[in-house]
């Protein structure tokens, strides 16, 4: 079903074109890459803006290097250190959980990635009176929340969904996103089975499928 037939039919509007300069490895990265340039559009982001991203997996890792292009103050917060470190190697600030908890109030945009609810009520921890929190995440269920919270402080609450794949793909020609470290594993498409299973395991970021 879905992308995994055999065949598809799109409208041919539907087509971007691949730059020559990017490896098919890096090129499935434009979804979720274009969802976290989708940040930028939803919100104002300057280099005065103090951001925190949470969650450290494939979209938390895509969201602080996007918005790290524009020179705001990026923190990352996660609990996995081998994810962290993919971003403290790219020169984002990071902190696990134990630590950020320490950081009331702190910034002016926080972005939850996490797709954990516990990660709603931790962005409002971070977020200062009048900040901004942008939803990534697409909870399974109800979520419970603090609406009070929300009403007290003041605090503006965007939902972000999909982005535009043009300006993504813009960003992996220009090598300004590192995906490569996103990539756990590839696998043979005959393997297929396997690299679900591999997929599905704790601690994996990107499966790749070849042909």
């Amino acid at each position: 079903d879905g992308a995994h037939a055999e065949f598809l039919t799109l409208p041919v509007a539907n087509l971007l074109p691949v730059p020559k300069e990017v490896p098919d490895e890096h090129a499935v990265f434009a979804e979720p890459l274009a969802a976290a340039c989708g940040i930028l559009e939803r919100t104002s982001i300057t280099s005065d803006t103090k951001v925190a991203v949470i969650g450290d997996g494939k979209l938390g890792l895509l969201c602080a290097q996007v918005v790290a292009t524009t020179g705001a103050t990026v923190t990352l917060i996660g609990k996995h250190q081998s994810k962290l470190h993919i971003a403290e190697q790219l020169g984002i600030e990071i902190a696990v959980v134990d630590e950020a908890n320490k950081r009331a109030h702190e910034f002016d945009v926080v972005v939850e990635a996490s797709g954990s609810p516990a990660g709603f009520n931790l962005a409002l921890d971070k977020l200062r009176p009048r900040g901004v929190l942008v939803l990534k995440s697409t909870f399974r269920g109800a979520t419970r929340m603090d609406t009070a919270r929300i009403v007290v402080d003041e605090i503006s609450v965007v939902g972000s969904r999909c982005g535009r794949f043009a300006p993504a793909l813009e960003l992996l020609k220009s090598n300004k996103i590192d995906v490569q470290n996103l990539i756990s594993e590839e696998f043979p498409l005959t393997d297929g089975v396997s690299a679900m299973a591999r997929a599905a395991e704790s601690g994996v970021m990107k499966v790749l499928l070849r042909p």
